[in-house]
């Protein structure tokens, strides 16, 4: 196709010659189209340009075709009704027979408590959809979705582009895990007892200190930072060594759970901190991608 072709000529003009050949008239194709009768006059004149014949010729009953409009009617028609069923089209996505892969970006904390479930939903609603799932933080998250490594990110995401979207997902806090039959204590933790202990620290950047130090600063208090690393394997040392371990409440509670460690709410105050989906612009209207994050985000609001 050469575009330049098209140039100067108007989709309406042809609408217009279609209702023309059907009512043999231009005052009645001007009512079948709710317009004035001199714009279908005017067509008319500009369409006798493009196609270099007359088209129609008056007779007493009303407007003939000539043999060229008759032609370019039986061409013209079938692409004009595949435009039309195209117009009314409305994408939908299927779920089922879906071989679709979705790029979804989630921190460790969300990562042990999101995908199990996530899986479990995709077995019955969509089988053969398939998942590739990266490490996200605040720092990386909005990057990775303009470079296609992830089309969807769950986490905290304090700042993205004007060209990307966010679902608020609600307020989370925090909760701590440690062995409690190694270490003697039965939750809930007493603020004595947790400072006495070691700790294991979450840290994206390795950094050594937290939310929880800032808010023991207020208080003129300190702990020890015994490990600064990712959640993933932090669980693991409290099998082996006396601390204790602040997370993000969802996590701490299917970590005790899966590990058989204790669970217990913070002894201090700690301020909430809000989870939001993203994902780019241009994804936004996607039907297979918005049927996606809202399965995600009903199961990150679930959690």
């Amino acid at each position: 196709m050469n575009e330049k072709n098209f140039r100067g000529v108007d989709l309406n003009l042809l609408v217009m010659f279609v209702a023309v050949m059907r009512e043999r008239s231009t005052t009645r194709a001007a009512e079948r189209l709710f317009v004035s009768q001199p714009a279908v006059s005017h067509a008319l004149r500009r369409l006798r340009a493009i196609f270099d014949d007359r088209l129609f010729v008056r007779v007493r009953q009303g407007m003939v075709p000539t043999p060229r409009a008759e032609a370019l009617y039986c061409d013209l028609l079938p692409s004009l009704e595949a435009i039309e069923r195209k117009l009314q089209e409305r994408d939908h996505f299927e779920p089922g027979p879906s071989e679709r892969v979705f790029r979804l970006g989630l921190p460790s904390a969300l990562d042990i408590c999101v995908m199990p479930l996530l899986l479990e939903a995709l077995a019955k609603q969509a089988p053969r959809v398939s998942l590739v799932v990266r490490p996200v933080s605040l720092h990386t998250g909005p990057a990775l979705l303009d470079s296609e490594e992830i089309e969807l990110g769950v986490s905290v995401f304090p700042r993205i582009e004007s060209w990307h979207r966010r679902r608020n997902l609600g307020p989370r806090n925090y909760g701590c895990v440690f062995n409690g039959r190694r270490l003697g204590i039965r939750p809930p933790i007493t603020l004595k007892r947790y400072l006495r202990l070691p700790h294991l620290l979450t840290s994206f950047s390795g950094e050594r200190s937290g939310v929880v130090d800032t808010a023991l600063a207020k208080q003129g208090l300190s702990r020890r930072v015994l490990v600064a690393g990712d959640l993933a394997a932090l669980p693991f040392y409290l099998s082996k060594c006396d601390a204790v371990a602040t997370l993000p409440d969802y996590a701490a509670r299917v970590v005790a759970a899966r590990l058989a460690l204790s669970y217990s709410k913070p002894p201090l105050a700690l301020p909430d901190f809000s989870l939001s989906m993203i994902w780019h612009d241009r994804h936004d209207y996607d039907p297979g991608h918005r049927w996606f994050r809202d399965l995600v985000g009903e199961i990150v609001i679930a959690i």
